[in-house]
């Protein structure tokens, strides 16, 4: 298999297992690794110059997201690339979900959480979008870092750990999505309308966002079909 020369933070010393499995989503979303492909531990870890105890549980954890899967005595293979059916499903998942969950927030918001929602939006107005995970990838952890601070705000932890279990399919999503993030301007919009709601005070206008948020991200789903 033909891969990418290794990231140097995984040269010359004893490396955690978030550092292989940051290398190899970074493989996976730029498209190194192909859906399909069979994913051999020890070729995997010689090529990180790792042993293979990091990459059998960074494998695991990315069997947790879908975006590898693993078959009886064949070992772990790249998921397939997931339909725009099943993206749109996911984002309909959300929208029964997460506007609820912002005006929760919303109403029981302080200056502290409004603070933090503002500079994962700032991030994201930052944030290079592309050619590549290397790239992206800061712009796509304050996109999830704006859901999960409301979530995290709700009052309710079982609501938190309900999108908590979503962290997997976004990342299978983003991954196989797109190379590019091509919808930055309007997702950052669509942010900072939530955040103004949070400012203000006003649940109901939070709730009412987030839903023309994730309705408008279904509509940029389907209308690449």
């Amino acid at each position: 298999m033909q891969l990418p020369d290794p990231p140097p933070f995984l040269n010359g010393r004893q490396v955690l297992t978030d550092g292989v499995h940051e290398a190899l989503l970074a493989m996976l979303v730029d498209g190194s690794l192909k859906p399909g492909q069979p994913l051999r531990t020890e070729a995997l870890a010689q090529h990180l110059q790792v042993s293979a105890t990091p990459v059998r549980e960074a494998l695991a954890r990315l069997e947790a997201t879908g975006m590898v899967r693993r078959l009886a005595r064949r070992g772990y293979r790249v998921a397939d690339v997931p339909t725009r059916e099943e993206m749109a499903q996911f984002v309909e998942l959300r929208l029964l979900l997460e506007p609820a969950n912002a005006e929760k927030a919303c109403a029981r918001a302080d200056q502290a959480l409004v603070e933090s929602l503002a500079q994962t939006v700032e991030t994201q107005r930052t944030a290079p979008t592309g050619p590549n995970y290397a790239n992206f990838k800061d712009f796509l952890q304050a996109d999830w870092a704006f859901h999960s601070l409301i979530a995290a705000n709700t009052g309710n932890p079982f609501l938190e750990q309900v999108f908590n279990s979503f962290n997997g399919y976004m990342q299978r999503y983003r991954a196989f999505d797109q190379h590019v993030i091509s919808d930055a301007r309007e997702s950052c919009a669509e942010h900072s309308a939530v955040l103004d709601a949070f400012r203000s005070g006003a649940p109901e206008e939070a709730g009412a966002a987030m839903r023309g948020h994730l309705e408008n991200l279904l509509a940029r789903v389907r209308s690449t079909e």
